[in-house]
């Protein structure tokens, strides 16, 4: 309701509909106010007059309601000044307002025109009033409107990144306004980046205030057809956009932005109103057989020589597209349109009406106004609401068939009061719905849409503080007062990125006589389609996949690339390692392929670390849910049977990309290291890459064509490819020290340690070697560590073998000159082009033999795709020449024969070599194909409060035969018991927060460790040493106990009280042998470090045979330990092998079984798991249990078999499965200490040290009487541990 000036604008305010009085503010000239305004008191609810002789500073579009609440946008005050309020809007239905705030932020849009005296808020187009007129066509928009929509538009798109709170002013923001203004300053525009445009389309959409189906705003699919030239180039995309749209029924909203506007003749436009729109034909008698609507275009559509095969009811329109300004081109598309008979579910006469109705609506004709730019070509597709084609179906300006089945309905249509007319509508709406649900196809009712909407408006206050909406456009036409957004007060208003109407292309071209062209422009449409067929698979029509990798040994880095060579036959595909990568790209994305491995007991590469934690973080709000719902996406784990989460890193991957709203296109693919890794790797990348090319309509997206894909992908090595440079040139470059050229390779921050001393820790006699290797750090920061940490020690090869393989090498150059490896680039044809660049692998130029000691690994057995490179080296005329290359084809193939002759051998390089000796095997395949040397991690086994300066590893020297009686040798461990003092290592500490000591020190802490498990439990000791023997701070928490982060107390030998215990069970096999701590760990007793240590020996004839896990189960022991566990929130830190691991904790589980059931304990100790206070510091098989290994492999052997049989009689298209929770997020594993292989890694995130706060949900267990009988463990463990002893 309006008021003319001077008048009372009469409203209801607050809940008690009590009159507010006025409250008037005076206007002077000195105070350069145009105006008056009264304002009501504020309420809940309060009434407003504006009152102003300014033109076009009227702030509402209309008052629906005498109760409509609303808060001036500008309210000035004599004393005050001016000042900005906000709008509040009442729900009539709960009594909930909301206040938007969102209108007084971004650039409005001009057409909302209303004023004081009239509102134009149910124009179809509004227009006229006080706005600011539009441009004449032809006349671009000035320069310096430009600029002010890009700032806009910029600080929208930098703000959106929702993990940086300051996002729009970071450095990113800045360069990017930067550029952004240049190119205005030079050419009166610039271009938006796809990722920026994605954005755009998106907001533009959440932006529409007369869409009801905004809620889906989010999950719009951009196609990024700025590139094309032609309309034939404009057709084909626009059939990509109705194939990909349609989906079998299955809707998807789209949009495909064609090329902007520069001088406003060159226009790129579809005259189309929608792709599919029934045409009309006027009858000479005035009748229109046919959609009324569209007399005009179909008149159009006739003078550009259109001429349909017939006059019906439902006769499809040509699509007309117009390129570059040029002659508009007419093209049939009919028979990509779905359409649905119209039938009722009760009344079968209502299928002789003859009705159907198009699946997708596509509006062709609206500008997509974007940072500035125009875009008068950008079609998009939504789905219907049953209502629209109701409408379209009953207006009397339309089809017009409510008479008809009023009539066949038997109703009374003399008189509107019978209500005729609501009974038919509804049983014609009824029939769309029903039609529409029959044939599959997406359709939603208005009840259901209003619903969403209100949920959708919701969300948008709470997010973005409005939603602008036209009340007049989202209330249904039918059955409004029903749906709750009837009773919703609505603010209007529109912000830009926009979709605007713009005038029908026609009628601008009204004065070129289209009817006399209309051959040259079919001739035109002829040739232009040939031309195009030429390039139908060109990048424009490509799909943009990125695949993402997180690896520590290279292998899933390797797979990666492989699968952007698979995937680049269809996609735009970008290979890329998750920490190079900001996951909040994401949601710009279409398809993620992601390949990844696993290390340990579930937890990921430290490349994968960062991404994994944010969106973690992001799946755990509500708000997120549907982020990602505009990609698709699929997980490839790499992992090994070994661990009891198999491949769980790549699993919980999947579950966070499914939990953001990504939708996936096959399920995880596993790969086992143990069994049928590469076979299992080759049959999901090809069903991988079949999926994706169904999910977008791909055409390639058949096995024949994967097959020839997969095998048309150009190999990774060939000797034409690389080359080998030895010159003065390279020999006289500038060198790293090895230090930095080893930081480079592995993209860490490396520093140098020196040995300090490296003793032995097995008594005299023993059969096995343990060293403890002391560094001095020299205080460097880089080195700074807390006990728990690992150092990552980066190892050199053992020079003997070094000097074995050199020998065995076909070298044209001399092993200790620098070389440069260059490659050489491929054209665009595919073939080499002569072009030579650096490789780029290493960070300098190296010697072979720098390259094989500190750079390469040599002592890891070949992997199929290495051997499948070499063969091309074998020489065919060498003596057995024919027999190797049948054996090393088999090999080649990743199969079971590999995998036999992997874990058999264990061939190093040199041995590799040695058993074919007809490979002539070439410095450049040397180079550039051997998997890097990885540094190996070791827990740390000192406190630096203790040892300042220092930093010391308990390493056990590793010595194993294979089973072809070959005795090898640990890389690094055997390098470390080599090394005297003084000499230096490269290293660089990696933190591992979630096996840090709890931050109460009154918790108990129970240790288990093993053998060198032992570790970094003597950083603990040695740590509480410290503060039992030096003051130190303590913080004070506010219950009395003593943590680290409240007040300071200070502790001495006097306050052992302020510890609670800390526990050590350690098992070894003699106590007189390799008892290695023995001393210290005496001394850490009697100063009152530790509280208790429980020894377990497995060979010695004076004591028991025991292992640790059954010293825990030992009722001695198991007593204090539910008490410490349950009752005083103690800590379980666990330190060794996989299997002993499983066992300790299955051992805990067997103790609190004696108190609570069987399912009650297993689910505390998961419980503490997650709540970071059981602590797993575990690693896998090592070869030298051979036994063990050859177990583990049987059963991963079996289980991949099976697996492999229940793929091949699935159909091709996999259920999808939902992926569980890995239990143990928390666990953290390390190098093994007496192996000397590659180490896993710590936890995806940090536990929280709940302190002397008892865990939630975990409640104490009640006891169970005397007189009860204990529960008493269900599996023994003696068979298991007398086969890993034997």
């Amino acid at each position: 309701m309006d008021a003319e000036p001077g008048e009372d604008c009469p409203f209801e305010g607050g809940e008690s509909g009590d009159q507010v009085p006025d409250v008037e503010a005076s206007s002077s000239a000195s105070q350069g106010t145009a105006g008056r305004l009264k304002l009501a008191q504020l309420g809940k609810a309060t009434s407003v007059q504006v009152e102003t002789s300014a033109p076009g500073r009227g702030f509402m579009s209309r008052a629906r309601s005498m109760d409509a609440t609303a808060v001036a946008e500008e309210v000035e005050a004599p004393m005050f000044g001016k000042r900005k309020e906000f709008i509040r809007l009442k729900n009539l239905l709960t009594g909930h307002d909301a206040v938007d705030t969102l209108h007084q932020s971004g650039i409005m849009v001009c057409p909302v025109a209303c004023t004081s005296q009239r509102c134009v808020g149910s124009l179809m187009l509004p227009s006229g009033g006080e706005q600011t007129p539009k441009r004449p066509h032809g006349v671009v928009r000035p320069r310096e409107e430009v600029e002010e929509h890009a700032r806009d538009f910029l600080n929208q798109y930098y703000g959106s990144l929702k993990r940086h709170a300051n996002a729009k002013d970071t450095a990113a923001h800045e360069k990017r306004l930067t550029q952004v203004l240049l190119e205005i300053e030079e050419k009166g525009t610039y271009d938006l980046t796809e990722k920026e445009l994605a954005f755009g389309a998106k907001t533009a959409w959440r932006n529409a205030p007369r869409c009801i189906g905004r809620i889906q705003w989010n999950r719009l699919q951009l196609f990024d057809c700025r590139h094309v030239t032609t309309a034939s180039e404009m057709l084909d995309a626009i059939k990509r956009h109705i194939e990909y749209g349609t989906n079998g029924g299955n809707i998807r909203s789209a949009i495909t932005v064609f090329p902007q506007r520069l001088d406003g003749q060159s226009d790129f436009r579809v005259w189309s109103p929608q792709f599919f729109k029934y045409a009309a034909f006027k009858q000479e008698d005035g009748s229109v057989i046919g959609d009324p609507s569209s007399l005009e275009f179909t008149e159009v559509c006739k003078n550009l020589g259109w001429k349909p095969e017939k006059e019906g009811p439902f006769v499809c329109l040509p699509l007309i597209i117009q390129a570059r300004g040029q002659p508009p081109e007419v093209f049939d598309i009919s028979d990509m349109n779905w359409e649905v008979d119209i039938t009722h579910p009760t009344y079968e006469w209502f299928a002789e009406l003859g009705l159907k109705w198009y699946c997708v609506p596509a509006v062709t004709n609206l500008l997509f106004d974007c940072g500035g730019i125009e875009f008068p070509a950008a079609p998009f597709n939504g789905w219907y609401m049953g209502t629209e084609i109701g409408r379209d179906l009953c207006d009397e300006s339309r089809y017009n068939i409510l008479p008809e089945v009023a009539r066949r309905m038997g109703l009374d249509t003399r008189s509107p009061s019978s209500l005729w007319k609501d009974k038919a509508l509804v049983e014609v709406n009824l029939a769309v719905l029903n039609s529409f649900q029959k044939k599959n196809v997406t359709i939603s009712d208005h009840h259901s849409a209003s619903e969403s909407f209100m949920k959708h408006l919701e969300k948008e206050y709470a997010t973005r503080g409005g939603c602008p909406t036209d009340w007049v456009w989202v209330n249904p036409p039918m059955s409004a007062s029903t749906t709750p957004v009837y009773h919703q007060e609505m603010l209007m208003y529109q912000l830009r990125p926009s979709y605007e109407y713009q005038e029908d292309p026609w009628r601008i071209e009204a004065h070129r006589k289209l009817g006399d062209r209309k051959d040259r422009f079919r001739h035109f449409a002829r040739v232009v389609q040939a031309f195009n067929r030429m390039f139908k698979t060109s990048m424009s029509r490509r799909v943009k996949a990125v695949i993402l990798y997180a690896t520590e040994t290279g292998r899933s880095a390797t797979y990666a690339k492989k699968v952007g060579e698979l995937f680049s036959n269809s996609f735009n595909f970008q290979v890329t390692c998750m920490d190079e990568y900001n996951p909040m790209e994401l949601e710009h994305e279409q398809l993620v392929v992601i390949v990844t491995s696993t290390f340990g007991n579930g937890e990921p590469p430290e490349n994968g670390i960062e991404f994994f934690q944010t969106l973690n973080e992001m799946a755990k709000d509500e708000e997120h849910s549907q982020w990602l719902t505009n990609i698709k996406f699929s997980v490839f784990g790499l992992g090994s049977r070994a661990y009891p989460h198999f491949c769980a890193f790549g699993k919980e991957m999947d579950r966070v990309l499914k939990q953001l709203g990504g939708e996936r296109v096959l399920d995880v693919g596993e790969g086992d290291e143990l069994c049928g890794q590469e076979e299992s790797f080759q049959e999901w990348m090809k069903k991988c890459y079949l999926m994706a090319c169904q999910a977008y309509h791909i055409a390639d997206g058949d096995k024949t064509l994967a097959d020839k894909a997969l095998q048309a992908i150009p190999p990774a090595w060939e000797e034409k490819m690389f080359r080998i440079k030895e010159d003065s040139e390279v020999a006289a470059a500038p060198k790293l020290s090895l230090t930095e050229a080893l930081g480079g390779l592995h993209h860490k921050k490396t520093a140098i340690a020196t040995i300090k001393s490296v003793k032995e820790l097995q008594a005299v006699g023993a059969t096995r070697s343990t060293i403890l290797v002391e560094f001095e750090t020299n205080k460097q920061a880089l080195l700074n560590y807390n006990p728990g940490d690992h150092l990552a020690v980066c190892p050199a090869n053992d020079t003997d073998l070094v000097n074995a393989v050199i020998s065995k090498l076909a070298l044209k150059v001399d092993a200790d000159v620098p070389l440069l490896v260059e490659v050489q680039q491929r054209g665009e044809d595919g073939n080499y082009n002569n072009k030579w660049m650096e490789s780029g692998r290493f960070p300098q130029k190296v010697s072979m033999r720098t390259a094989l000691t500190h750079y390469l690994d040599i002592t890891s057995p070949a992997t199929p795709q290495f051997i499948a490179l070499a063969i091309k080296l074998l020489d065919n005329d060498a003596e057995g020449a024919s027999k190797q290359k049948e054996r090393l084809e088999e090999l080649a193939k990743g199969s079971d024969g590999y995998e036999d002759w992997k874990f058999g051998r264990f061939s190093t390089l040199a041995e590799f070599l040695d058993e074919f000796p007809a490979l002539r095997v070439t410095a450049s395949i040397i180079l550039s194909q051997l998997p890097l040397l990885q540094p190996r991690f070791y827990s740390i086994s000192s406190c630096p409060k203790l040892n300042p300066g220092e930093v010391h590893l308990t390493v056990a020297v590793v010595t194993y035969s294979t089973k072809a009686d070959v005795t090898h040798h640990g890389v690094c461990s055997t390098w470390l018991s080599k090394l005297t003092a003084g000499e230096q290592i490269t290293c660089f500490v990696r933190k591992a927060v979630s096996f840090h000591l709890p931050d109460d020190f009154l918790v108990p802490v129970i240790m288990v460790g093993p053998g060198t498990g032992i570790a970094p439990f003597r950083s603990f000791w040695q740590h509480r040493r410290h503060l039992l023997n030096v003051q130190h701070s303590v913080k004070l928490a506010p219950d009395e106990k003593r943590r680290q982060s409240e007040s300071t107390v200070v502790v001495s030998r006097s306050d052992e009280s302020l510890f609670g215990k800390m526990k050590l069970f350690f098992g070894c096999r003699h106590d007189k042998i390799d008892n290695i701590y023995k001393q210290e760990i005496n001394e850490s007793l009697l100063e009152g470090a530790l509280s208790k240590v429980c020894y377990s020996f497995s060979r010695d004839p004076n004591h028991p045979k025991q292992y640790v896990q059954s010293r825990i189960e030992d009722s001695k022991e198991a007593e204090q330990l539910i008490t410490d566990i349950c009752e005083n929130n103690g800590h379980i830190y666990v330190c060794g092998d996989v299997s002993m691991a499983d066992r300790v904790c299955r051992a805990f589980e067997n103790i609190l079984m004696t108190v609570m059931s069987t399912e009650e304990a297993r689910a505390y100790i998961t419980q503490m798991k997650h709540e970071g206070r059981y602590h797993e510091d575990i690693f896998g098989v090592t070869l030298k249990t051979q036994e063990v290994t050859d177990g583990k492999r049987a059963h991963a052997k079996k289980l991949w078999e099976m697996t492999a049989k229940r793929r091949r009689s699935i159909a091709a298209e996999p259920k999808i499965r939902p992926v569980p929770m890995v239990a143990s997020q928390q666990r953290r594993t390390v190098q093994s200490q007496s192996s000397g292989m590659p180490a896993p890694r710590r936890t995806m995130q940090s536990a929280s040290q709940l302190g002397g706060r008892r865990a939630p949900g975990l409640a104490p267990p009640k006891r169970i009487s005397s007189d009860s009988t204990p529960r008493s463990p269900k599996t023994s463990l003696q068979e298991e541990e007398e086969e890993e002893e034997r």
